[in-house]
């Protein structure tokens, strides 16, 4: 098998495990945001993250060369990386983690097209892929419309509320994508995954700091919130975030934004451990439309590559026995 045809297999299961531990993170950030600011969250988490990956990071000359390399572009992944992790913590203050991630994942691919004009314009889209992208935005129009009659797992909540939970779904995704797209830009830069990891935050834990100090939002480091919060460094940002970057380098960021469906069937499955939520027969019926809406694009992607390893294939020549000049 081809380095080219592991990468294809290789990246989306990397994207997989990524999703199987943020899906199951979610929850848990969806009860903690309940006693704890998001910031105070993000910031703690990140933290520790970031001396992780830099401390961990052995060639930094190398770094420091290929950050003022590709500057403009880790510039802008370590804004999208702020953005995505600040609005999705401010999400789950409004709707349940499966109902968030319905909407941020609806308006992925849609917003992964989008921004594919401008950021990776080499790449186009199927005909497939546009309509699963649009099909589950209609997924995603569909619940919000039964949030707003009160059918979340969260129960009603206000209108103004609902905006603003949706604004910041918004943003999540929009973030979401974009992270895709820069990373994909700086590893055909040739940064690597590592050099990433360790340059990704600072934007994050500075912007957070600032929040936290404007709406006077310190937490209280009780031993089960900072268990909390140890588990989502750990679990949810290094080991996640790193299997999510090894997947994106080797990924179309459309499929990509494709293979995020995954975190809501986890999701939905996780949040049964939440006592807080009831389940919404809305929200299932929502994200198994999405879900098949997620198969339908992977596998048109999937199977355009396989085509196309196939036409590169070098073709075997017939051997050629007992013939003699």
């Amino acid at each position: 098998m081809s380095i080219r045809r592991n990468a294809s297999v290789v990246g989306p299961l990397f994207v997989t495990g990524y999703c199987i531990i943020n899906s199951t993170k979610s929850v848990l950030e969806g009860a903690l945001v309940q006693d704890l600011s998001p910031e105070f969250i993000a910031l703690n988490s990140f933290v520790l993250a970031q001396l992780f990956y830099f401390l961990t990071l052995r060639d930094k000359k190398a770094l420091f060369r290929d950050v003022r390399r590709c500057l403009p572009d880790v510039i802008m992944l370590n804004i999208m990386t702020a953005i995505c992790w600040i609005a999705v913590l401010y999400a789950f203050t409004v709707f349940e983690p499966a109902m968030a991630n319905a909407i941020i994942i609806g308006l992925g691919p849609t917003v992964t097209i989008l921004l594919g004009f401008k950021l990776r314009p080499g790449v186009r889209a199927y005909r497939l892929e546009i309509a699963a992208a649009a099909g589950m935005l209609a997924v995603m129009a569909y619940l919000l419309v039964e949030a707003l009659d009160g059918s979340s797992a969260i129960g009603s909540v206000s209108t103004g509320s609902i905006i603003f939970g949706v604004c910041m779904c918004v943003a999540t995704s929009v973030s979401l994508a974009g992270i895709t797209y820069y990373t994909k830009r700086l590893s055909d830069q040739g940064m690597v995954v590592r050099q990433m990891m360790a340059s990704r935050f600072p934007v994050l834990i500075v912007s957070t700091f600032a929040l936290m100090l404007f709406r006077s939002s310190f937490g209280t480091y009780t031993l089960a919130d900072t268990g909390a919060i140890l588990a989502i460094s750990i679990v949810g940002v290094i080991i996640s975030l790193y299997l999510l970057q090894q997947g994106i380098v080797r990924t179309e960021p459309i499929t990509v934004s494709m293979l995020y469906g995954m975190n809501l069937v986890i999701t939905y499955l996780t949040q049964f451990l939440d006592p807080r939520l009831h389940q919404s027969l809305s929200t299932f019926v929502g994200i198994a439309l999405i879900t098949m809406a997620m198969v339908l694009g992977t596998l048109t992607r999937w199977r355009a590559d396989r085509k196309k390893e196939a036409a590169a294939a070098p073709v075997a020549q017939p051997e050629t026995e007992g013939i003699e000049a």
